[in-house]
């Protein structure tokens, strides 16, 4: 479990592609081999150490419902690792299973208004939590299946979101408690 909150912006140094994806991550964070890590929201199982760094693999599943197969060599990640017992949830529950991925459709300022799935809309709630590229974020406005988050200058600073360009694609999470009331 996560909770949104980024500690670091990393930056893919390697995808190495076939039955699984193998990625490796440039970071200064402390992890140890079977760590879970979110990577742009998506939980991932540490698989490797390297010197300023670490390696995960991806499964089919994975490739399928996110954003990984349009990661590229060079591209920077938001990093989380799990949450410990005992730490404060700074952010709302984050799981690291992806719901889907949305399209940023317009930015008015520091407000980004995403593009979600039609039939997921039933969880987007006004002034409720979503986790976007692993960012525990509250929604703003809400028109269907479009809503928007308004950003600090901070989340900004220390997330990717400030490299999102209209027409980009984000993973998405929906709030669990969302989705365990709208079943």
């Amino acid at each position: 479990m996560f909770t949104g909150i980024i500690e670091e912006r990393g930056k893919i140094l390697k995808i190495v592609r076939g039955r699984t994806r193998r990625i490796t991550i440039q970071s200064a964070l402390e992890n140890k081999t079977g760590d879970s890590v979110a990577i742009n929201g998506i939980c991932l199982t540490v698989t490797g150490i390297i010197k300023g760094g670490f390696t995960v693999e991806a499964m089919v599943q994975t490739k399928v419902s996110t954003t990984l197969e349009r990661w590229q060599t060079g591209d920077r990640v938001n990093l989380e690792r799990a949450l410990r017992l005992g730490d404060r949830l700074g952010g709302h529950m984050v799981l690291g299973h992806v719901d889907e991925t949305a399209k940023l459709v317009r930015i008015a300022g520091n407000e980004y208004y995403f593009q979600a799935g039609a039939k997921h809309q039933k969880y987007l709630i006004p002034k409720g939590s979503i986790c976007v590229d692993g960012i525990s974020l509250t929604i703003g406005k809400l028109s269907r299946n479009v809503f928007s988050v308004s950003l600090i200058p901070h989340t900004l600073e220390n997330t990717t979101l400030s490299y999102l360009r209209t027409g980009a694609f984000v993973n998405v999470e929906y709030d669990y408690l969302a989705k365990i009331n709208k079943q």
